[in-house]
């Protein structure tokens, strides 16, 4: 059964990173076009401190969090595999581990996501009053961290590295785990 379910999120993620190719070059205006490519950050480097706006329009940074690891958690409405994990990923983000947050970003408007209007109405509809979730609306910084599907994971250590970026889901006992070596 472990098989089954490894090759069906594998040819779910080949989906989803094939369908994002299909639809990010249509979507893209001629200004964006020619706009030079974003340079992406690569493990072991600082993290570029973003500033993205909480649901509630706070805003949010990575230096905000300086001293603390931080775990990213990249998704979308349309993610079968996202939508599944929300529960756990709202359950960690209620009691993350010791000197530790978690949060998670969304792009509107970027590799199909619903404009932010939208997923506001959509995701009051559902039971996770409390968990963080930060748009990054031109859906650079993500782009910043070589995001291509959903969901994705980045973890940040407590001085601001990236240490790891990963596509597919994690489990909140790998996160944890994951955190815990940082």
């Amino acid at each position: 059964f472990a098989g089954l379910s490894l090759l069906s999120l594998v040819v779910l993620m080949a989906c989803g990173e094939e369908e994002t190719k299909k639809t990010q070059a249509p979507q893209q205006s001629p200004k964006q076009q020619q706009q030079t490519p974003v340079q992406q950050i690569a493990v072991g480097k600082e993290a570029p401190d973003f500033t993205l706006q909480s649901m509630d329009g706070k805003e949010v940074k990575l230096s905000d969090y300086k001293g603390k690891k931080v775990y990213l958690k990249f998704w979308a409405s349309w993610c079968p595999i996202c939508l599944a994990g929300l529960a756990d990923i709202n359950q960690l983000a209620d009691m993350p581990p010791k000197d530790a947050v978690v949060l998670t970003v969304i792009a509107p408007g970027v590799n199909r996501e619903k404009n932010l209007d939208d997923f506001k109405e959509w995701f009051s509809g559902l039971d996770y009053k409390t968990l963080p979730v930060l748009v990054d609306n031109n859906g650079q910084f993500l782009k910043k961290l070589g995001i291509v599907g959903y969901p994705s994971s980045a973890f940040i250590d407590a001085n601001g590295k990236v240490v790891r970026v990963q596509p597919g889901h994690v489990t909140n006992e790998d996160i944890v785990k994951t955190l815990e070596t940082l």
